[in-house]
């Protein structure tokens, strides 16, 4: 299955990813584009096919989007437009129409199986939707987004907060307040209980 996402924000692509992986049973390949050098370098990008093709319109370039927009009907058979929660309204080039999904960036997990996940296992019927009762990943599915995923992924894995806040160009003291926000929103009373869910997060895995 390949995604392609264009914008910025590497950390909801990731999260994005990791959730499509999980609901099949065959892996994502992703490509980012962030710049024109991005198309430049990699020119073989834009003529390749893919399930999915996001653009975040809150960190996306515009001249980008206007590069690749007389190309998105050829590449992809859905093209999902990210907006901000606020948005009041989005405008979309009619011959997109046919093709386009919106959705909000603080969209949840579970909304985005519903919307993006489910739809396209039933009209291509060319996946295999894993079953899985893992408590780790499945509670997140109702408060959780991609972004947030992607954090909590990242530092069940051991990654280090100093590496994530580099990756997302934030300070370590902005991903703590990430983590304080999530462990309440998950209703984890203390840090030990939250601290034992990301021990148990990937546990899923070895059970493949």
């Amino acid at each position: 299955m390949k995604v392609m996402f264009i914008g910025a924000d590497n950390i909801w692509a990731e999260g994005l990813k990791y959730i499509f992986e999980e609901s099949y049973a065959e892996p994502v390949s992703l490509v980012t584009v962030q710049t024109d050098i991005d198309c430049i370098n990699q020119a073989d990008i834009l003529y390749d096919t893919y399930e999915f093709v996001f653009i975040d319109l809150m960190s996306c370039d515009s001249v980008i989007y206007r590069n690749l927009h007389p190309l998105l009907n050829d590449m992809a058979r859905k093209i999902v437009f990210i907006h901000a929660l606020n948005s009041s309204s989005i405008n979309f080039h009619t011959n997109l129409m046919g093709k386009q999904i919106t959705i909000s960036k603080d969209i949840t997990i579970k909304k985005i199986k519903a919307e993006l996940v489910a739809p396209c296992a039933y009209d291509t019927n060319k996946f295999n939707s894993r079953s899985h009762n893992q408590s780790g990943f499945r509670s997140t599915h109702d408060v959780m987004n991609a972004f947030e995923l992607e954090v909590i992924r990242s530092i069940s894995t051991g990654e280090k907060v100093k590496s994530i806040a580099t990756r997302m160009n934030k300070s370590d003291k902005t991903i703590y307040q990430l983590l304080s926000r999530m462990k309440f929103k998950m209703g984890f009373k203390n840090k030990h209980e939250f601290l034992f869910f990301l021990t148990t997060f990937n546990s899923y895995e070895s059970e493949q």
